[in-house]
């Protein structure tokens, strides 16, 4: 077949293209600064949007260039490049396809960076650039709205660290580590793109001496917050992207003057910033934990963020590729095998009911959600990057701002690569992995280490039917990835419309509809689950209407038609997704609602046990779910049962406190408050450790009016688990039951500072110190009785 090429400098660039290149340059400089001040869309949904549409706008223009005019400008040659960018993609989408084409692999609820649509359009955001940017002034142009957007995020961040989280919060960032770019572990590998771009410009470019000195701010900037954060994995990763700049200094200082290989000479070549930046890392990684802990505290800043260690996501992928070795469980699927296969240690854990959507790092999620197909494409993909990359910067170029250009990006987008391995990326940040590496084939092409030509496919019907056929089929599918986030976006803003009329304006009504319109739009099992919800409470609003008020015959018609959408809503969320263990839940807990012995309907006890039953085969290792057992065994007054499923809970999970809170109120319901009571003490003789048994004690003392023997039970909870909040609440309830209105003070002050959201516990201490009854003003004077504890527990 003949081919059909032309030089690069007889291309003439078509008004798409340009469009194109101002579209993706504005998107990259919003994407680390971008958010909507609205709480209806999270920033990380945002950022997705927009680059998104961005990117598929851009496809689609390049794509209508090339058609208006017949030719492609591409890599020569063509198949070996687009053949290493293509095989990610390719792998994701057969991942996805292979476990079910589900809506969730390939788009996700919001467009996550581990869906097969988010990889699919990164890697087709990667090869614009690299053609789109392939000029000196459209590269320098790129650092420089990267410059700004840091400019922009360093202003933010001094303005709040000085003046504190309420300045610029929009609502959204209520903490000093919330940012529009992500966690604060993601603003430490934001500013380890500025440290490493501010040194290598510093070494390469002959600045004035003015630049020097803004560079060098620029790089005490970025260390000091790469200090404030103390990220001890960047601090790694960056002295070991330090030292490979200082190697390759030294080695191609060596092949430019063959003749000086003496040691000193070598020393001599070795470049000053990366030798600071280098040191700086090593002492942070070897005293972090001293010095980040000084200027934490120094600066107000606390950063807890916990995800999976290596071992458990290895252990994951092994068990996970055992069953299905090819393709994995899907793309954006880590979280169903996290709960087939998560540690059993996890459950004495506070994360034992944290349902993690990935491992210790983003690469090595993948390994569990596209198999060993996914993992070889990675591999295939930067072995291809690297060895490019290395190829590259020790190759003779003649510009040397093109060879900073060509060095700068590699050594940023290495770094970005080797995060993914070790961390999971906010979506800024995976988004500039992608523009970097854009950035560094454009510089390939640029200094002519890969050629560039025009493919001109209109001069053979052939090749101009098969290129235009290709061409046509991505256009279809980039608009219908388009048309599906569209629809993602409009069920979102009517969800969160619904989630704000029912939680703020207490508006059920207008709630349903904004959910029947999220549901029209996208029928996702999170929003059947939400409407399920939202039926479940316009039901006990039927139940507690007034009698002379309504018609009987009016009250159950309202009650079938509300109970039949909820019902259906179960279905739904069930049917949309039935992996997921919370979609049983919601199901069981509707029947659950109306099993109760005097509704009279028939099956609805044995359905909530049969939805229940699902999702604990889907979590088996979640006590929670016989905790749910339980509560349907009381509500069909079958205590027995409920004791046996409430002890099931407990040999699960040893300290699970609603257990032993749902254990007392049954004894107490069973009337046999003495008689638990011995036998409780006898496991506090056998176990003096668990502070679970104690509390329990305290719990059934208190019940039978044995304030002071509660108080001694209580008291020995709180020394085991000093922060125990709902063993501090019992014991300052019992304390003002004897009339130590001082003592009962002091504990509602120690709660209300390790839970200053509990409006029942301000209420309380406010009560205590003016004298009046203990629960005016509180949704019950009998919280013993209760079905959930009164305070919120931080510490199971």
């Amino acid at each position: 077949m003949e081919e059909n090429y032309t030089t690069v400098g007889q291309k003439r660039e078509s008004m798409f293209d340009r469009i194109s290149f101002g579209i993706l340059l504005a998107m990259s400089f919003l994407v680390p600064v971008f958010f909507v001040p609205t709480a209806f869309i999270s920033t990380q949904f945002g950022t997705s949007i927009l680059f998104a549409f961005g990117v598929i706008v851009s496809i689609l223009l390049y794509i209508i260039g090339g058609l208006s005019r017949g030719s492609l400008d591409l890599p020569k040659p063509a198949k070996y490049i687009i053949g290493f960018l293509t095989v990610v993609p390719i792998a994701y989408a057969l991942a996805g396809i292979a476990n079910g084409f589900s809506r969730m692999s390939f788009l996700g609820y919001t467009f996550d960076i581990s869906t097969a649509g988010f990889i699919m359009l990164s890697f087709g955001y990667l090869f614009l650039v690299s053609l789109l940017f392939r000029s000196k002034s459209r590269i320098f142009y790129s650092y420089f709205v990267f410059l700004l957007s840091s400019i922009i995020l360093s202003i933010f961040l001094l303005v709040r660290i000085i003046f504190g989280a309420e300045v610029l919060s929009f609502g959204l960032f209520n903490t000093l580590t919330s940012t529009m770019i992500g966690s604060w572990n993601n603003v430490g590998i934001f500013f380890g793109i500025c440290a490493l771009l501010s040194l290598l410009t510093f070494e390469m470019i002959q600045g004035s001496k003015f630049m020097k000195i803004l560079l060098s701010l620029a790089l005490l900037l970025s260390l000091f917050f790469l200090a404030l954060v103390n990220f001890s994995i960047i601090w790694v990763i960056l002295a070991i992207t330090a030292f490979l700049f200082i190697l390759y200094r030294m080695f191609s200082a060596q092949s430019a003057y063959p003749s000086q290989t003496s040691f000193g000479k070598k020393l001599s070549k070795i470049p000053l910033y990366s030798s600071i930046v280098f040191l700086v890392s090593l002492v942070f990684v070897i005293w972090g934990a001293t010095t980040g802990s000084y200027l934490s505290n120094k600066f107000s800043v606390t950063n807890v963020e916990v995800r999976p260690n290596l071992s458990v996501t290895l252990d994951i992928a092994r068990n996970t590729l055992q069953s299905r070795p090819l393709f994995g469980s899907g793309p954006n699927t880590f979280a169903v095998e996290w709960l087939t296969f998560r540690p059993d240690d996890i459950i004495s854990t506070i994360f034992w009911n944290t349902d993690f959507q990935s491992g210790i790092g983003l690469i090595p999620t993948f390994a569990v959600t596209t198999g060993a197909i996914g993992i070889l494409s990675w591999l295939l993909f930067l072995g291809f990057y690297v060895y490019l990359g290395f190829k590259s910067i020790f190759s003779p170029v003649t510009d040397v701002f093109v060879k900073y250009l060509i060095t700068s990006s590699f050594f940023v987008s290495l770094y970005l690569w080797i995060m993914t391995f070790v961390y999971v990326p906010s979506t800024s940040i995976f988004i500039l992995t992608f523009f970097f590496s854009g950035l560094f084939l454009a510089s390939v092409y640029l200094a002519g280490l890969i050629p560039t030509s025009i493919h001109v496919f209109s001069r053979s019907p052939k090749t101009g039917f098969l290129s235009s056929l290709i061409m046509v089929i991505f256009f279809i599918a980039s608009s219908a990835l388009g048309y599906g986030l569209f629809k993602n976006s409009q069920s979102l803003w009517y969800f969160q419309k619904s989630s704000y009329a029912f939680n703020t304006s207490n508006d059920i009504n207008l709630s349903e509809e904004y959910m029947g319109k999220a549901i029209m739009a996208v029928p996702s099992d999170i929003y059947y689950r939400a409407l399920s919800e939202i039926e479940l409470a316009k039901l006990s609003l039927i139940l507690s209407q007034d009698p002379k008020k309504v018609k009987p015959e009016d009250a159950q018609k309202q009650f079938s038609e509300t109970l039949t959408t909820a019902i259906k809503a179960g279905i739904g969320a069930k049917d949309a997704d039935p992996k997921n263990y919370l979609n049983w839940i919601t199901l069981g807990r509707v029947y659950e609602a109306v099993s109760v012995p005097e509704f009279g309907i028939d099956g609805a006890y044995q359905s909530a046990q049969f939805a229940y039953n699902e999702a604990l085969r889907r979590n088996p290792k979640n006590p929670g779910i016989f905790m749910l057992f339980a509560w349907l065994a009381v509500t069909g007054k079958d205590l027995k049962q409920a004791k046996q499923y409430a002890l099931q809970a407990i040999a699960v999970k040893k300290n699970y406190i609603d257990a032993y809170f749902l254990l007392s109120q049954i004894e107490v319901a069973d009337k046999n408050i003495k008689g638990a009571i011995e036998s409780v003490t006898a496991a506090s003789v056998i176990d003096p450790t668990d502070p679970g048994i104690f509390f329990q004690l305290g719990l059934l003392k208190y019940n039978s009016q044995d304030f002071d023997g509660a108080i001694i039970a209580l008291e020995k909870a709180i020394t085991l688990t000093p922060n125990y909040a709902n063993a501090k609440y019992f014991l300052g309830l019992a304390y003002e039951a004897i009339g130590e209105r001082t003592k009962a003070i002091e504990q509602f002050e120690q709660l209300a500072i390790t839970n200053p959201d509990s409006e029942e516990v301000k209420t309380i201490l406010t009560n205590l110190k003016a004298g009046k009854p203990i629960f005016t003003g509180t949704q019950s004077a009998k919280p013993e009785k209760g079905k959930t504890l009164p305070v919120k527990e931080k510490i199971q």
